[in-house]
């Protein structure tokens, strides 16, 4: 018989604002209310329960939901399938280029290295899928090899704190969201100790400004830090963490959100792919911080800078209604380096709007009028023959609406 997800974790984690909401009650079709926050917080505070995003209660008995089999499904095929844990080095080596100019650490020039890297990241998604059918299915099989993953990578792997190469790490931390409470006593102990060293470590290199490339503290990068400071600081449970993962959030989105509602982003590499690609780790961050009863989405700017107003800036070229070619007036030498070597992805041609459908799907998770544009895009992503938004799966999200 399916053993039954355990449904209590270590600590309580009682956050300083309104409680925690249970964003993952995968039964509900609604999007989230607030006004819901309130029971469902001292529910769950009660059990004790620290967690990133997902919660005890995400997909329950989902498995037979259309999304929900092909999670199973695919997660069968990764039973018998070993981890591959390693360092990684995948930034400024995506089209073939050693490194990108100005980067601290070694170069990786051997394409079979680089190769290598992001066949072991692929791991991320795996032990995200059978940490989802576990909790879809309740057999021990899928509980058992998504911690042999997670221990795996968590014993093996040495933190950069660079947040290109680790930016997968989402799946490591979601997994663990998923199965914490049913893995050995020894495993959450490495886990908790190697999220502690993730979530300090790249809190303390934004909040020193300690970090190799200094601009990189306001564009992209910096979303990718902050996202991965914040599921981890939620994850163990760490008010003090939490909070200042928060501060940086809110500080970035002045930095980083012009008045306009563009990006500085946009403004360097003329773009719309590096303006999403920053978007989707600010919305998971705020969706990690929505779980839990705190509105980041909705946070200004010392000079009323947005979210909201910037996935209203980028939304007619979602919506097809205005069109940019890509990288044009980009003012950083690399994408023309990266263009030249044969990137597709860099080069001059429309920006594609199905590939924006990562971010409105986030959206929607936080603001309910996406939801038609984020269905809209969805459509077409799956008729696109273009390579959508590379990154982490987000089965999850679509298991989160139902």
């Amino acid at each position: 018989m399916p053993m039954t997800p355990a449904r209590t974790g270590k600590r309580a984690f009682a956050p300083g604002l309104s409680g925690l909401l249970i964003l993952a009650a995968a039964a509900s079709i609604l999007p989230l209310n607030t006004t819901l926050a309130a029971p469902l917080a001292a529910a769950h505070a009660a059990k004790g329960v620290d967690y990133a995003i997902l919660g005890p209660r995400f997909a329950r008995s989902r498995a037979a939901h259309q999304d929900g089999a092909a999670i199973v499904a695919r997660a069968r095929t990764f039973l018998n399938r070993p981890p591959a844990p390693r360092q990684v080095r995948i930034e400024g080596v995506s089209s073939g280029q050693a490194r990108a100019p100005g980067v601290a650490g070694p170069a990786t020039a051997d394409p079979s290295d680089i190769a290598a890297s992001w066949t072991s990241l692929q791991d991320m998604d795996v032990m995200l899928d059978l940490a989802l059918a576990w909790r879809l299915t309740g057999e021990k099989a899928f509980l058992s090899q998504s911690e042999r993953y997670i221990d795996a990578w968590v014993s093996t792997y040495q933190i950069t704190f660079n947040p290109i190469d680790e930016g997968r790490f989402e799946g490591l931390i979601l997994a663990y969201d998923l199965t914490e409470a049913d893995l050995a006593p020894a495993t959450r102990v490495r886990v908790d100790a190697f999220l502690r060293r993730l979530a300090t470590g790249y809190t303390v290199a934004m909040e020193t400004g300690d970090v190799p490339i200094k601009p990189t503290l306001t564009n992209n990068w910096q979303s990718h830090r902050i996202k991965l400071a914040t599921l981890a600081a939620f994850q163990i449970g760490d008010a003090a963490l939490i909070d200042r993962a928060h501060a940086l959030f809110d500080q970035h989105l002045e930095a980083n959100l012009r008045d306009d509602g563009s990006t500085l982003d946009f403004a360097q590499r003329d773009a719309l792919h590096y303006v999403t690609f920053s978007l989707n780790s600010q919305l998971i961050a705020a969706l990690a911080a929505q779980s839990h009863g705190q509105d980041w989405y909705r946070d200004r700017s010392a000079t009323g800078k947005t979210l909201p107003s910037t996935l209203a800036w980028l939304s007619p070229y979602a919506k097809g209604e205005k069109i940019h070619v890509e990288f044009l007036k980009s003012v950083v030498p690399y994408d023309r380096q990266r263009a030249a070597a044969g990137g597709a992805m860099f080069q001059n041609k429309p920006w594609n709007p199905a590939t924006s459908a990562r971010t409105y799907l986030l959206a929607s998770r936080l603001d309910p009028r996406w939801t038609d544009l984020s269905r809209s895009l969805s459509d077409q992503a799956g008729r696109s023959t273009e390579e959508i938004e590379s990154g982490e799966r987000l089965d999850w999200l679509s298991l989160l609406a139902r």
